[in-house]
């Protein structure tokens, strides 16, 4: 696997991206007016957490701390860490789920794996060669992962520098070709053999997927147990978030500042009105960018690949903040397929996946990639005295 892939951007890239910062510095402004309800973003102790690895220098405090900022699904942070000089072991908590949006629980194994990558990538970084083994307990399937960390010589990396900046960016992106290079760089960085990684970037590829992506969106919305489950996860208020400091907010969806302060000003949304706003990002601004990517397993979809899929996605972001890139999962064909698996219902996701994966293979995790108009503002956290088991 390699970690130290230079990517270079041609002139055009440079000036998007020049163009990308400058319109986000303008939209970075309004984000607090006292008196009226509407709260700074990434204000206070919800937001610590990223604050990594801080004043940290305990080897495998480090290591357990860069676990709370996986990437995980509507912000369950589903894990739990237990810490002694040897080993950091990740265990599941399966309580924090999103109910019938991950029926099956793949994302919640995809989010642990998550966790997992930026756990091994932290070990490194601190001087321990950490040895990973994922589910080593079969009597035991909360006990996702035991890294082992034994004294080694520090290697700081990009991917490590990159952990506290990592955010899921939700707003438009530029919708242009994918830069030269791209996607050899993607797949340089994933190296498990179970999984294939699948790149579409044409325009007809693109067009497809965005359809596709918009009519599950219609599905999960028009279904009121998944859209219950997905709304129970969002938190509107400062109270809220400091409280919970977990699952989605206004500061993290994408919009713009105007609209984030006059989100926060009003009252919080309805469940109709947030798949209304779901729906209508996933048409317009959600399907913006240079490409689509999709990670597979075989059929057989163990825990395990479900694991490797979450180190493979980590790494990839990662690398991708590394290079002011933008990445958000796009999952709502993946959602329909557990669900209608779980359901025994007409698979018609299952097979507009299958089109783009191939039928022999299990599409796992999907995201789009490119370059973003505007910075992504971070999730809430929760620490790491919440989280020891």
């Amino acid at each position: 696997m390699k970690t130290n892939i230079r990517f270079e951007p041609g002139r055009r890239d440079v000036l998007r991206m020049l163009g990308a910062a400058g319109l986000g510095i303008a939209g970075a402004g309004l984000v607090a007016l006292p008196g009226c309800g509407v709260y700074a973003a990434e204000d206070g102790e919800a937001f610590a957490a990223w604050e990594f690895p801080g004043g940290e220098r305990i080897p495998e405090r480090v290591v357990a701390r860069a676990a709370l900022l996986g990437a995980s699904p509507h912000n369950t942070q589903p894990w739990g860490v237990a810490i002694s000089p040897a080993a950091v072991e990740l265990r599941a908590r399966f309580d924090r789920n999103l109910g019938t949006m991950d029926g099956l629980r793949r994302e919640l194994h995809i989010g642990l794996g998550c966790a997992v990558e930026n756990m091994a990538i932290a070990a490194a970084a601190v001087g321990r060669a950490a040895t990973v083994a994922l589910l080593p307990d079969p009597t035991d399937p909360a006990l996702v992962a035991r890294v082992a960390l034994t004294p080694a010589t520090a290697r700081p990396s990009a991917l490590f520098d990159a952990i506290p900046n990592r955010h899921t960016n939700r707003g438009p992106y530029l919708d242009g070709a994918a830069a030269p290079g791209l996607e050899a760089a993607l797949r340089g960085l994933q190296d498990e053999r179970s999984l294939e990684f699948h790149w579409l970037d044409s325009l007809g590829e693109r067009a497809r997927f965005r359809q596709e992506t918009i009519d599950a969106t219609e599905a999960i919305t028009g279904d009121a147990d998944m859209s219950r489950d997905s709304d129970r996860w969002y938190r509107h208020t400062a109270e809220e978030i400091v409280a919970n400091r977990d699952g989605t907010s206004i500061d993290a969806a994408g919009l713009g500042a105007s609209e984030r302060t006059l989100g926060k000003a009003g009252a919080r949304p309805s469940e109709e009105s947030a798949n209304t706003y779901w729906l209508d990002a996933t048409r317009t601004r959600h399907t913006t960018g240079s490409a689509f990517a999709i990670l597979s397993s075989t059929t057989e979809s163990t825990r395990v690949d479900q694991l490797r899929v979450g180190r493979v996605y980590q790494r990839m972001h990662l690398w991708a903040t590394s290079q002011g890139l933008g990445m958000q999962p796009l999952n709502q064909l993946a959602e329909r397929q557990d669900r209608e698996e779980a359901q025994k219902l007409e698979p018609r996701f299952t097979r507009a996946l299958a089109s783009f994966v191939g039928s022999g293979r299990r599409a796992q995790m999907l995201f789009r990639i490119g370059y973003p108009w505007e910075r992504a503002f971070a999730s809430a956290r929760r620490p790491l005295e919440w989280v020891l088991s």
